[in-house]
């Protein structure tokens, strides 16, 4: 998908400006001048050498108008989602589709920060810190040119690019046209990173699964159902011998269908007690790390799995409730939620989670925190008492909190930060 989404540059946009080194207003003005005097007193050299200067001046001024017509621009990655450390080409292609060659062309593109440039030791920044990526050339008529860079995804997040600026202008030099895209409001997700939990195990609440199933999937022995006959393929641990002594016949017990056990995880955002700009960032990064950990681990284990962030969602495109679930496309919407969230809270955990429906009766929940708030306590308590199994994982620096009725489990570094992305 073109991060551009299709958008060309169109020429009646364009801002133009003077190189300002060779010829300007008043130079013009003033060989308009001369020439002029030089024709009425005969000097006719000097009236043709003036004439020669200012013909050039207006093809030179008529070729930077035209030069960024018809000049379609795409800047594209090699995909739009990734995980921490990935590597990913960026491709910025720029076509002339005009007879009018462009004798230079210079194209800068923004790079959003998080992402960096795999092959530049010391990276050219704009002044708000994103990493200018600038390429020039020529194009003839009706050619194209494309060129790639190399692009790290250093840290997660939801990233737009731009952003872009093309400059060109005449063959002499008199002239330049620039212009300016907007900033592209859908780039690239970079997913957190995720760490292997083979030994995590959740608490069942029910021996096999949590409610019934429209769709059968697996016999839960622990919902008998009825009987009947026996029919070749059944097991033989299913045959109620009592029922088949009195009717002289074999028959077999039969048990409702189950779906898997929910899981819902409670990611805490808030790092600080103090307030919004006393954050500890890597609290969050460690909490996300180990949401997404969790969330693999329970797909894999074959519960069906949500996720609450009480956090501003980068960008706004992923929602801060994600509903338990196990489609093909739920660890998706798992990782897109997490991958926007940051340390900006503008509500409480427990409001998020009433805004957006109660978790859902029998669900496991899973919280996981640098901080403890003792709001959130008391969420957990509520939880508990309607019967929930809760699971607490502690990311913080603090000592380990001590919660009654709720064990707090130290995950302090199975989940810590250990390499450069919380830079």
């Amino acid at each position: 998908m073109a991060v551009d989404d299709t958008r060309t540059f169109e020429p009646h946009l364009s801002r133009w400006t003077r190189s300002g080194s060779v010829i300007s207003d008043l130079i013009v003005a003033v060989l308009f001048v001369v020439a002029i005097v030089g024709a009425a007193a005969g000097k006719l050299l000097i009236a043709a050498l003036c004439g020669v200067v200012l013909v050039l001046v207006v093809v030179s001024r008529l070729w930077a108008r035209l030069a960024l017509a018809e000049v379609d621009y795409r800047c594209v990655p090699s995909n739009n989602r990734f995980m921490e450390g990935d590597l990913f080409d960026l491709a910025m292609t720029v076509e002339n589709r005009k007879p009018l060659p462009l004798p230079w062309i210079s194209i800068t593109e923004f790079v959003p920060t998080g992402l960096k440039l795999a092959q530049s030791d010391a990276p050219r920044l704009s002044q708000f810190g994103m990493v200018e990526v600038k390429q020039e050339t020529s194009l003839g008529q009706y050619e194209r040119a494309t060129f790639r860079h190399r692009l790290l995804a250093a840290k997660r997040g939801h990233y737009a690019f731009g952003p872009s600026r093309i400059v060109s202008g005449d063959i002499f030099g008199f002239y330049q046209a620039s212009l300016e895209s907007f900033r592209r409001p859908q780039g690239v997700v970079v997913y957190p990173r995720m760490v292997p939990l083979p030994n995590f195990y959740l608490p069942p609440s029910r021996p096999i699964g949590d409610s019934l199933s429209r769709v059968r999937r697996v016999d839960d022995p622990t919902r008998p159902s009825g009987l009947r006959e026996y029919r070749p393929g059944d097991p033989a641990r299913h045959i109620d011998w009592k029922a088949t002594a009195r009717r002289d016949a074999v028959f077999v017990r039969t048990f409702d269908p189950s779906v898997a056990q929910q899981v819902m995880i409670l990611v805490e955002c808030n790092t600080s007690e103090l307030d919004r700009w006393s954050n500890r960032p890597e609290f969050l990064e460690a909490a996300v790390t180990g949401a997404a950990s969790v969330a693999v681990r329970s797909i894999d284990l074959g519960c069906a799995v949500g996720v609450v962030v009480n956090c501003n969602i980068a960008g706004g495109v992923a929602p801060p409730f994600v509903a338990p679930g196990a489609g093909p496309n739920q660890l998706t919407a798992i990782m897109t939620s997490l991958a926007g969230a940051t340390s900006m809270t503008t509500r409480p955990l427990e409001d998020v989670i009433e805004q957006n429906g109660s978790v859902p009766f029998g669900a496991t929940v899973v919280y996981v925190a640098g901080l403890f708030r003792p709001a959130s306590i008391e969420l957990l308590k509520r939880l508990k008492r309607r019967g929930h199994s809760i699971v607490t994982l502690y990311v913080g620096d603090d000592a380990l909190p001590e919660i009654s009725e709720i064990v707090v489990e130290d995950y302090r570094s199975v989940f810590e930060r250990t390499d450069s992305a919380d830079a």
